[in-house]
């Protein structure tokens, strides 16, 4: 909904969940992941492992979402490195076109998910960063956001327990992300 009231985007209103050997992910330019660190990390068999390269080496982009500290990021890391076994996840700075794209963003924004900043202190959790997996052309195939819960931002808009900066960062790095996805 943010989307469509926000841009001139015309966006499908419901979610779709597919796999990532499903063919109809070919369908969409945009895919969003999210706990992709969570429980010991990924278990991708050899087809989804070749299929979602091949969607995001014919333009796809994915966006990771939702996973914290140094435990999840490293089981993340060793498992969704088989995808791009050649590419390296670099980090992304401010001065990166993806925060610049519709807003004018001021870098990596922590979005803390609803239950707040919970674990917050221990290794890996002080701060929130994207990195990226990019194509021959320095496109962003994969954003990573590290230390950040955008998906709770979107779901809580409406919460008045949810903080609204917080909601509204999300929708903003959200915007910038689909239409840098949609232009590049």
């Amino acid at each position: 909904r943010g989307v469509a009231r926000l841009t001139n985007v015309r966006v499908m209103s419901k979610p779709i969940v597919l796999r990532f050997d499903d063919d109809e992910i070919f369908d969409y330019p945009f895919l969003y992941a999210l706990e992709m660190g969570r429980e010991g990390g990924l278990s991708l068999s050899p087809a989804e492992v070749e299929n979602l390269r091949e969607y995001l080496l014919r333009g796809g982009f994915l966006l990771i979402d939702d996973f914290w500290g140094q435990q999840q990021w490293d089981a993340f890391y060793r498992d969704f490195s088989q995808i791009f076994p050649d590419r390296e996840m670099v980090e992304l700075n401010a001065d990166h076109e993806i925060f610049h794209t519709f807003y004018d963003i001021d870098g990596p924004q922590m979005i803390p998910g609803r239950g707040g900043r919970r674990g917050m202190g221990q290794a890996g959790m002080n701060e929130a960063s994207n990195h990226a997996i990019m194509d021959d052309n320095g496109r962003v195939m994969v954003l990573i956001n590290w230390n950040s819960d955008m998906g709770d931002g979107w779901e809580h808009t409406y919460d008045q327990w949810y903080p609204t900066q917080y909601a509204n960062s999300a929708y903003q790095l959200g915007i910038n992300y689909l239409i840098y996805s949609l232009t590049h």
